[in-house]
């Protein structure tokens, strides 16, 4: 299964250029640090405590990327907010790219040609119809949105990173962006993911949604 950076690159992906979206370009770093963070509370192994955020389980998640993500916080001298997290997970962006664009290529996601970016159809986790990894993470997404569909946890994690990071255009259309907007925002006030990771999780977006207007201005 893609875990939330993995899916967030791919929707990043133009799909007649092959490389990172323009409108993707400012807000994916933050997306990116915060889909670490959102990955691992969804995993166990981080929560808050005020505003700040402290591990709950110092165990390996069996990915490279997240591994050393926790080990940085649980080695930190003291507790800090999301927003510090945010900002050093994003700090190496272009090489967290191509760690997570070679893991991709290696589970058969994507293809690489120079510099450009080719999907893989029909992507093999869903082999019964031909479409890209892309395309079922767009559907997943919008299925959540445009349906009385209730998503997982981690469908709503994505769909609040997205939002956050003003790269909600990725999946919806202009006309559709008011509507989803609203919809994640009565998603994440329910209860689907309970009230502790709810809360962890809008920290996390807060904190992405910051950054990348600081970075936008």
């Amino acid at each position: 299964m893609l875990n939330l950076v993995e899916e967030l690159f791919l929707l990043a992906i133009d799909d007649d250029r092959g490389v990172v979206h323009p409108s993707a370009s400012t807000g994916l770093p933050y997306g990116m640090a915060g889909a670490i963070l959102s990955e691992l509370t969804f995993s166990g192994k981080l929560g808050l405590e005020g505003n700040k955020v402290v591990i709950l389980e110092n165990l390996v998640c069996n990915d490279e990327i997240l591994d050393e993500s926790l080990a940085k916080i649980v080695q930190a001298e003291k507790p800090r907010k999301a927003t510090y997290w945010i900002n050093v997970l994003s700090q190496h962006n272009k090489q967290l790219r191509s760690r997570v664009a070679a893991s991709l290529v290696a589970m058969g996601a994507l293809r690489k040609e120079g510099k450009r970016f080719l999907w893989v159809i029909p992507y093999e986790a869903y082999p019964q119809q031909d479409a890209s990894a892309k395309y079922w993470v767009k559907q997943r997404l919008r299925e959540a949105v445009l349906t009385q569909f209730q998503p997982e946890a981690r469908t709503l994690g994505l769909l609040s990173l997205l939002h956050a990071c003003g790269m909600l255009g990725l999946v919806f259309t202009k006309d559709e962006r008011r509507r989803a907007r609203k919809r994640i925002e009565e998603l994440v006030q329910g209860e689907i993911i309970g009230e502790a990771v709810a809360q962890t999780l809008e920290e996390i977006s807060a904190a992405a949604a910051a950054a990348a207007l600081a970075a936008a201005t």
